[in-house]
């Protein structure tokens, strides 16, 4: 019986993964050619490509219509919509979007300043290899969330310190400046 199952599964994705490769295959053409009619000034075509694509979980198109919306780009500028663009994305598992929520979380520009929810998206972009959000994520984590280095403690450094670590093998180049300051090492 459980090699009947196991089959039937095995069978099914066999079926669904090739049509999973084609749906990412077209998105990314759609993609493409919203991002040559958005290079030439067609942001009207970028958008409505954009925005399709957006409506099925797309998250490269859900970003680059938050930049239309952040830059008023063939549409009305409107920060909080193209906020709300990056919080899809970001709950959609898209470390670039969870890297930004998180920083808009933390300037408190667009939507209310909210430390917790700031580290929250951060941890999740660093958790998912993005070295901004490792950076920034150690950064956060040094600097006690905000409350200043004399605030750190000793778990948080050695936090701070992995994120930081893992943002320079990752190519950030910030990050062997903080981890001077934190260690105490000299260059």
């Amino acid at each position: 019986m459980i090699s009947i199952v196991a089959n039937i599964v095995l069978l099914c994705a066999l079926i669904i993964a090739p049509v999973q490769a084609q749906d990412r295959s077209r998105d990314a053409v759609s993609n493409l050619e919203a991002y040559a009619a958005y290079k030439s000034g067609n942001y009207a075509t970028a958008y409505e490509i954009w925005e399709r694509l957006g409506d099925s979980g797309n998250t490269t198109a859900l970003i680059n219509l938050a930049n239309l919306f952040q830059q008023g780009q063939g549409v009305t500028e409107d920060q909080r919509r193209a906020l709300s663009y990056v919080k899809r994305a970001a709950k959609l598992g898209d470390r670039r979007a969870q890297y930004e929520l998180g920083m808009a979380y933390e300037s408190g520009i667009v939507i209310d300043r909210d430390i917790d929810q700031a580290a929250y998206w951060l941890k999740k972009s660093a958790d998912n290899g993005s070295p901004d959000g490792q950076f920034a994520y150690g950064v956060m984590l040094a600097t006690a969330h905000g409350k200043g280095l004399k605030q750190l403690t000793d778990a948080d450094k050695t936090r701070a310190l992995h994120w930081l670590r893992k943002a320079q093998k990752n190519g950030n180049l910030e990050a062997k400046d903080y981890i001077v300051v934190l260690t105490g090492a000299s260059r």
